[in-house]
């Protein structure tokens, strides 16, 4: 039952909320003179001053009984929460549950940050790989909350067996305790290390130094060493490896060291790992003589730079079982390997800063390559060779900055018929013209190029006309009064053109997702009354009274330039040729 002093509860006029009735207050004696706004007498001012001092006490004293009670509510609230968290439904989930929950809440938070330093390396992350130590961030804020929590969070090894560390020089020296409080709460868990420092053209010699005492930090636990990931690490740091590491590392599968400074350093501490049984992924910047007795024959992923052509060919004759190798060609070679098969081999990335290659390989399994150059001379002299040897697999092609000519580009394709992913880059000359987008083009009986492309991406756009692309996407989707039994495997177009086009060009080729084509064009894009760089010849009236509406239904009026019955595309064709 209420108590009665709850039941007479009234609005307040004053703050409008309901409580008890209030204590009455000392009357005023001098309504008359407040009523009537006259002049005190002097013994009136007097007795009003005693009044308001009065007042003034008696606020003072309710002021203090305020703060009482608020303090008193501050107590008994915190005693009720007491109370309410002993019998709160979280105390009765068990301590191996809360460690899993523990776990997956890590695993989510280190997900977010999706920060990898190699697309091959992702395949040996474990969900916990990139665990920040980040205060009020999991697992940091487990021991944050309460006793009980911190209690399981540090006797859950499996919270601290990955640490991730990205900062700044300057801020290197705050983690270096931190990360060995860290590892001492993983138990005997086998380690992934995660060191990440900003890139910077000078290394300061303190830097050096907090680089060598965070080594020295985590070299005691070489032995439980799963992945280590280092980046921007100086070179000069790794000298304190030299005879420390053990003679066995038998848990490593992953070792990454990359974008180091100076550039021309050689860090053979790590060519001196003999006896890693486990190890199945090498990254590493710079590649040189001492790294001829590595145990490359264990290595599935391989990621080298600094190399020579010589180089790719000894380790690709001594990896047989690698089945993704990326290389970064950066040194003329000084001997020359004799060619080699290589049959477990499914992506090769090969990335050249150097004049020439000659590629002396063959990879009958081979389903990725990427072929990219930073040099504007580069020549890789027998890729259509390589690609008739190595290419009736190939689904995932790329070519950046290459010098082959439009028809040895074409006789590339022709060598890969199951392609389904192309990325061209045409940075030097022009692997499209009008002839290679023909050729790219279904029409009856006759059977394109590639004939299961399913993405296309492309940058350049020197050497032809755009109506040659609009063609090609014309036949490679669902259009109106295209063959009801013609099922589209083209889904996504991805093109960006150097020169300026036409708004027209621009609204036509983005007007393919009408058709359910998922297209991007990138471009310098001009006017109307501009001329094509390619000086195309388009009848800008007919674009405009049969693509300017590609916003409304798409009936056979509004589609008759892109629309053709495709029995009528043949001879177009033929015209046109």
């Amino acid at each position: 039952m209420a108590p009665k002093l709850l039941a007479r509860s009234t609005e307040c006029f004053d703050c409008g909320k309901d409580h008890p009735p209030r204590a009455p207050l000392i009357p005023s004696p001098f309504k008359s003179i407040i009523t009537q706004k006259s002049m005190p007498t002097s013994s009136e001012t007097a007795s009003i001053h005693d009044f308001t001092a009065a007042i003034d006490a008696e606020i003072l004293r309710r002021e203090q009984a305020i703060d009482r009670l608020r303090c008193e509510v501050a107590v008994l609230h915190r005693l009720s929460d007491q109370h309410k968290s002993i019998i709160a439904p979280i105390r009765r989930v068990p301590s191996e549950l809360m460690a899993e929950i523990f776990l997956h809440l890590t695993t989510i938070e280190a997900s977010s940050a999706n920060d990898t330093s190699s697309s091959s390396l992702a395949n040996f992350f474990e969900k916990n790989d990139e665990v920040r130590p980040v205060l009020h961030r999991a697992p940091l804020i487990f021991g944050e909350v309460s006793r009980q929590w911190r209690t399981i969070a540090l006797s859950t090894p499996t919270l601290w067996n990955s640490i991730f560390i990205t900062c700044t020089n300057e801020k290197l020296r705050n983690y270096i305790s931190l990360c060995d409080t860290w590892l001492k709460r993983s138990g005997s868990l086998p380690l992934s290390i995660r060191i990440h420092l900003a890139p910077s053209e000078a290394v300061p010699q303190h830097v050096t130094k907090d680089c060598q005492d965070l080594l020295r930090t985590i070299l005691p636990y070489a032995q439980r060493w799963r992945l280590v990931d280092f980046v921007n690490v100086p070179d000069y740091s790794y000298h304190i490896l030299h005879g420390c590491l053990p003679k066995s590392l038998p848990v490593l599968q992953a070792l990454s060291v990359g974008h180091t400074l100076p550039a021309d350093a050689s860090c053979m501490f790590w060519a001196e790992l003999r006896n890693a049984p486990k190890l199945r992924f090498l990254h590493h910047h710079n590649v040189g003589e001492e790294w001829l007795t590595f145990p490359w024959s264990q290595l599935t992923h391989i990621d080298l730079g600094n190399c020579s052509e010589y180089d790719c060919l000894r380790i690709l004759s001594a990896a047989s079982a690698a089945v993704d190798c990326t290389f970064s060609v950066e040194r003329p070679s000084s001997f020359q390997h004799p060619p080699i098969t290589h049959y477990s081999l499914k992506t090769l990335r090969i990335s050249q800063s150097h004049a020439d290659l000659h590629l002396r390989l063959t990879c009958p399994r081979l389903s990725t390559l990427a072929v990219s150059s930073a040099c504007s001379r580069f020549s890789f002299h027998d890729l259509p060779s390589f690609i008739a040897r190595s290419g009736p697999n190939i689904e995932n092609f790329t070519l950046e900055g290459s010098t082959l000519t439009a028809t040895q580009f074409m006789t590339c394709l022709a060598y890969m018929p199951k392609i389904r992913h192309l990325t061209i880059s045409e940075l030097g000359a022009a692997q499209f013209t009008d002839e290679v987008w023909k050729s790219l083009t279904c029409r009856p009986s006759f059977t394109p190029l590639v004939p299961d492309l399913e993405s296309l991406q492309f940058l350049g756009g020197r050497d032809f006309h755009h109506e040659a692309v609009i063609r090609m996407l014309e036949s490679r989707v669902q259009m109106p009064h295209g063959p009801a039994s013609f099922v589209p495997k083209l889904k996504t177009v991805h093109l960006s053109f150097w020169p300026k086009i036409k708004k027209s060009v621009c609204r036509r080729l983005t007007a393919f997702r009408f058709f359910g084509l998922d297209i991007d064009v990138q471009t310098n894009v001009g006017s109307d009354d501009e001329g094509d760089s390619d000086d195309e010849e388009i009848d800008s009236e007919d674009e405009e009274s049969n693509w300017d509406d590609e916003e409304s239904d798409w009936d056979d009026s509004e589609v008759s330039d892109c629309g053709d019955d495709w029995d009528h595309e043949e001879s177009d064709w033929e015209d046109e040729s």
